[in-house]
């Protein structure tokens, strides 16, 4: 069994993902890597490992139930335990006018950023009440806490979200597991076009900064909570 404390990172591959497994793996953190793109979660990982960093790279279908599951066991079986954090960090954000957003679109967003992480959230929780401790840290968004135009889809997966983390919290932390819900503001990733990234560079936050206010909460005291984790770029919002 490997003896080093374990995070499975969902949309690992880049952004605030790849950047949490970055600062974990420095942490002395083993490493479950996933996301849906094979080539991009192997580069990934391969870059971790070059920091020598005990990295593997997990693919799977977040929509899909049967893969989460198969995918758990994986990893669990690999390592040898099942994780003592869980990073939730898969996401997409389509931008466009209501009017123009299809019945279809609309379901993949909620597909992808609400009913993913209830499926991962699901399946890390009953080992850890099994074993009375772990960490479960949401990446949501500052649009889970005010609507943005042309983004109805998007932001109604994040109050949709935020909603499921609070109550899941509430159960949670009965057992001695932590729920920690993120709300970065602008961070420059690939959620944004090239274009406004250019623009905006030296107003945004990296993900490296997010990754270092999630590894300042997983380290509170066990007998606290840090619910709730609003970071915003010094000079306001976009």
């Amino acid at each position: 069994m490997n003896d080093k404390p374990l995070a499975w990172i969902v949309g690992g591959s880049r952004g605030i993902g790849f950047a949490c497994a970055e600062a974990l793996g420095a942490e002395g953190y083993a490493i479950a890597l996933s996301s849906k793109t094979a080539s991009a979660l192997d580069a990934a990982a391969e870059k971790l490992r070059s920091t020598r960093f005990e990295v593997k790279a997990f693919p799977f279908d977040i929509t899909d139930e049967s893969a989460v599951t198969s995918t758990y066991n994986e990893i669990k079986s690999i390592f040898g335990h099942a994780p003592d954090v869980l990073i939730n960090s898969a996401g997409i954000s389509p931008w466009g006018t209501f009017t123009e957003t299809s019945t279809a679109e609309f379901d993949e967003v909620l597909a992808i950023n609400t009913r993913g992480l209830f499926l991962t959230s699901r399946e890390v929780l009953k080992d850890m009440y099994a074993r009375g401790s772990g960490s479960i840290v949401q990446i949501l968004s500052v649009a889970a806490l005010k609507g943005y135009k042309n983004g109805a889809a998007y932001v109604a997966s994040k109050f949709a979200s935020l909603g499921f983390t609070n109550a899941l919290r509430e159960e949670a932390r009965q057992r001695g597991v932590r729920v920690i819900a993120v709300f970065p503001g602008a961070t420059e990733t690939e959620l944004w076009s090239d274009h406004q990234r250019e623009k905006y560079h030296e107003r945004m936050m990296q993900p490296e900064d997010i990754a270092q206010e999630i590894i300042a909460a997983l380290k509170s005291p066990t007998r606290a909570l840090v619910e709730e984790i609003i970071i915003r770029p010094i000079h306001g919002d976009l």
